[in-house]
C-alpha cells in the first residue's frame, strides 16, 4: 500500500534553449505541467508560441480530413486491437522528425483534396443522372420531343400531367369538347393495375386560357421537364446511359488513383499526426508557464525517485536553466502515482476505475489484489477454462509488444485464471465433469485425489468458505480504517467507530459458531464481548449530537447498522453462486454432447462441435461475470468500509504516440 512521494520542480529556462529542455522533459515521461501559469503570461511574450500552435492545429486538421478520405481505400492499416497490444512500427525521435515532413505532408494534401473534388463532383454528376434517367422512364413512350413541354414554339405549347387513370376518359372528353383540334392530347399506355397514367397536352398558345378551363376540376399534377433535355424520350434515355457509363468509368479512375496513392499516404499521415501531437502536447505545456521577455518558468510534480535522473537529463542547460525542487506545500493536492510490487502492481487499473485515493490516503492495491484474484478463481472455478485463457493471453502478450494499462490489466487476467486453475484443480472441475463424462478421458481420474470439495454436491460448505472470505475481507477493511484514523491522530473515532464494530461482529460470529459447536468455547462468554461491542457503538455513535437524548438514540439506533454488513456479507455468496453457474454449464455442455455422440455415423463430430462451441461459449460468459463480480465485491461491499476516491491521476508531459512507437535514441 504505497503512493509515490512527490516533489514541486520549478524550472526556469532561457528562451533560446526552451524547446531542447521541454523535448528533454517531455522525453523523460515523468514530470506533470502544475497548471495556471497561462493566466500571468502576456500575449506578446508568448505570441510566437501560440502562433506555432495554430499552425500545428491547422496540420492536424488536414491530416485528419486525408485520413477520413482515405480510409476506405487504406489497406494494411492497423486496427485498434492491434495497436493496443502495441503492434506498431518504431521509429527513434530523429527518424520520426525526418519522416514526417511538413512539406512532403502538404503536397500529399493538395493532390487527395484534388482526387475529393473530382470524386464529389463525379458522384454530384452520377446523382444528377440517375435522378433524370428515373424521371424519364415513365415518358419512354411519349411520341414528342420534350422541348414542347419547356420550351415549346411561337404558337404551340405543351403540357405534361400525372391524371388519375379513372380520370384520364373525363379529362380527354372535356379538353376535346372545350378545344377540338386545336389541342392534341396523348395518354401513355398502361396495364389494368396502374392507378396514375401520364398524359400529354399540346395546344396552340392562343387557346390556353380554354384549356385551363376545361382541365379545372380534375385531379392532376404536373410534371416539370429539365430544359437540357429537347429530344424524344427515347433518345434522351439513351444519351443519358451513355454518359453514366462514361461517369462511373471515371469513377473507377478515380478510385484507382485513391488506392494508388492511399497506403503511403496513410502512412506519411500517421507519422505526421503523431509528430504534430507530441509537438503540440510540448507547446502547451511550454504555454501553460509564466513567460517574461527572455524566460520561460514553469513548475511540475515529478516522483522523488525521480529528480536525480531529471536532473541528469537537464544537466547540458545548466548554464541557461535554473531548477529548484521543494516539498509539497500545505494546501497542495499533487497527483497520485501508485507503487507496488510486481504481484500487486496490475490490479493498480482496477483501482484507477473506481477513483484513485488522495495523495494522502491510503493505497488499497495490495490488499484488493489478492482477494480478487482469489475471488476470480472461485467465480471462474474450472481448471481447464483458466488455462486457456491464461495461456492465450500468455502467448499474446510474448508476441505483442504489450505496455502501460493494457499489460496489467492482461497480468490481472492471467494471474487469475491461474488461481482459477488451482482451484479447478481442487474441486476436480476440467470442462466441468469432462473426465468422469468421456471414457477416453477416464485416464486421467487420478487427478481427483488432489479434490478438496465439491460444490456441486456439497454447495453449503462452499457457501460457508464464500461467507468466510467475506467476513475476512470486511473485516480487514475495518482494520484499514482503524489504522487511518490512528495515523491521522483520532484515535478515539479509531476505537469508537471500528474497534466497537470489530467487537460487535467478531462476537456475533463467534457466538454462532460456539452455538453450532464448530468452537469449543461456550457462546456465552461471546454473548457478553457482543454486549460490549453494543454498549461501545450505543455510547459512542451519537457523540456528534448535542443533548444526552439524541446521543442515546443515535447511539441505539446505530446497531441498526448490523443489517448493512449482513448484507454486505451476503453479497459474497455470488462466489458460490458463479462457481456452481461454471460447473453446472461445463455438465451440462458435456451432457449434451454425450447424448448426441451415439447417433451413427455423424454422432461423434457433432458430439465434438458442441462440446467446442458449447465450451467457448462458457469461457466467454463465466470470465466476465467472475470479473465483473469480483470487482463489485472490491467496490461495494470492501471498498465502502474505508475508501474515499479523491485523488488525480499523475499524468505527465511525455511522448505520446497513437499509430507509432517512438524509441529512445
Amino acid at each position: 500500500m504505497a503512493i509515490e512521494a512527490m516533489r514541486k520542480v520549478r524550472v526556469a529556462a532561457h528562451k533560446s534553449v526552451a524547446d531542447d529542455v521541454w523535448n528533454r522533459i517531455q522525453s523523460i515521461g515523468c514530470c506533470q505541467v502544475i497548471q495556471g501559469g497561462r493566466e500571468r503570461t502576456e500575449e506578446r511574450d508568448a505570441a510566437s508560441l501560440k502562433t506555432r500552435v495554430r499552425r500545428i492545429d491547422d496540420l492536424l486538421s488536414e491530416v485528419r480530413f486525408v485520413m477520413r478520405f482515405l480510409e476506405p481505400y487504406a489497406s494494411g492499416k492497423g486496427g485498434g486491437l492491434s495497436n493496443a497490444l502495441g503492434d506498431l512500427p518504431a521509429f527513434s525521435a530523429s527518424e520520426l522528425e525526418a519522416m514526417a515532413s511538413a512539406e512532403k505532408f502538404l503536397d500529399t494534401a493538395t493532390i487527395v483534396r484534388a482526387l475529393e473534388k473530382r470524386a464529389s463532383d463525379v458522384k454530384s454528376s452520377l446523382s444528377r443522372v440517375t435522378g433524370l434517367i428515373a424521371s424519364l422512364a415513365p415518358l419512354a413512350s411519349l411520341p414528342y420531343s420534350l422541348d414542347f413541354y419547356n420550351r415549346g414554339t411561337e404558337s404551340v405549347q405543351g403540357n405534361l400531367f400525372s391524371v388519375p387513370a379513372v380520370s384520364v376518359d373525363e379529362f380527354k372528353s372535356r379538353v376535346s369538347s372545350s378545344l377540338g383540334k386545336e389541342a392534341e392530347i396523348y395518354v401513355s399506355p398502361g396495364g389494368p393495375k396502374d392507378t396514375v397514367r401520364i398524359v400529354s397536352a399540346i395546344y396552340a398558345r392562343s387557346v390556353a386560357e380554354k384549356f385551363s378551363l376545361a382541365a379545372s376540376g380534375i385531379q392532376m399534377s404536373r410534371i416539370e421537364v429539365p430544359p437540357q433535355l429537347t429530344g424524344l424520350p427515347r433518345g434522351e434515355i439513351s444519351r443519358l446511359e451513355k454518359e453514366l457509363s462514361s461517369l462511373k468509368a471515371e469513377e473507377a479512375a478515380i478510385a484507382s488513383e485513391i488506392k494508388n496513392i492511399a497506403h503511403d499516404a496513410w502512412g506519411l499521415c500517421e507519422l505526421c499526426s503523431d509528430k504534430w501531437g507530441v509537438e503540440r502536447a510540448k507547446l502547451e505545456a511550454i504555454l501553460d508557464g509564466e513567460h517574461t521577455e527572455q524566460i520561460i518558468i514553469e513548475s511540475f510534480w515529478i516522483p522523488a525517485e525521480k529528480v536525480a535522473d531529471f536532473k541528469a537529463a537537464v544537466s547540458q542547460w545548466n548554464q541557461l536553466t535554473d531548477i529548484a525542487v521543494s516539498e509539497p506545500e500545505e494546501g497542495d493536492e499533487p497527483p497520485v502515482l501508485l507503487k507496488n510490487k510486481k504481484l500487486f502492481a496490475p490490479v493498480e487499473p482496477l483501482i484507477s476505475m473506481f477513483g484513485l485515493p488522495g495523495y494522502r490516503g491510503l493505497d488499497p492495491t495490495s490488499v484488493v489484489a489478492p482477494f480478487f484474484y482469489i475471488f476470480f478463481g472461485i467465480c471462474f472455478g474450472d481448471a481447464a477454462y483458466g488455462a486457456i485463457v491464461a495461456s492465450a493471453l500468455i502467448f499474446l502478450m510474448l508476441r505483442n509488444r504489450v505496455a502501460g494499462t493494457i499489460r496489467k490489466f492482461m497480468l490481472v487476467l492471467i494471474i487469475s485464471n491461474i488461481c482459477a486453475v488451482i482451484f479447478g484443480a481442487l474441486t476436480f472441475s476440467w470442462f466441468g465433469d469432462s473426465i468422469t463424462s468421456f471414457s477416453f478421458l477416464h485416464f486421467l481420474i487420478p487427478l481427483e485425489k488432489i479434490k478438496i470439495l465439491d460444490p456441486m454436491n456439497d454447495p453449503m460448505t462452499m457457501l460457508f468458505v464464500s461467507l468466510a472470505f467475506g467476513f475476512v475481507q470486511i473485516f480487514i477493511g475495518l482494520v484499514i480504517a482503524m489504522y487511518d484514523n490512528l495515523r491521522k491522530g483520532d484515535k478515539f473515532a479509531a476505537f469508537a467507530d471500528q474497534g466497537g464494530w470489530m467487537i460487535f461482529l467478531c462476537s456475533l460470529v463467534l457466538m454462532g459458531l460456539a452455538s453450532a459447536g464448530a468452537v469449543p468455547v461456550p457462546s456465552g462468554i461471546f454473548k457478553t464481548t457482543a454486549v460490549i461491542g453494543a454498549l461501545i457503538l450505543v455510547a459512542t455513535q451519537g457523540r456528534e449530537k448535542e443533548n444526552i437524548l439524541g446521543k442515546l438514540f443515535s447511539g441505539v439506533l446505530s446497531l441498526y447498522n448490523v443489517t448493512g454488513y449482513l448484507g454486505d456479507l451476503l453479497s459474497y455468496s455470488r462466489l458460490l453462486a458463479l462457481g456452481l453457474s461454471s460447473a453446472a454449464v461445463g455438465t451440462v455442455i458435456n451432457l449434451l454432447a454425450n447424448l448426441v455422440s451415439g447417433v451413427p455415423y455423424v454422432g461423434v463430430l457433432l458430439g465434438l462441435l458442441i462440446f467446442i462451441l458449447g465450451h467457448s461459449f462458457g469461457i466467454a460468459v463465466n470470465v466476465l461475470g467472475a470479473f465483473v463480480h469480483s470487482l463489485r465485491l472490491q467496490y461495494v461491499e470492501f471498498f465502502g468500509k474505508f475508501y474515499s476516491a479523491s485523488g488525480e491521476e499523475f499524468a505527465p508531459l511525455a511522448v505520446r504516440t497513437q499509430y507509432v512507437r517512438v524509441s529512445g535514441e
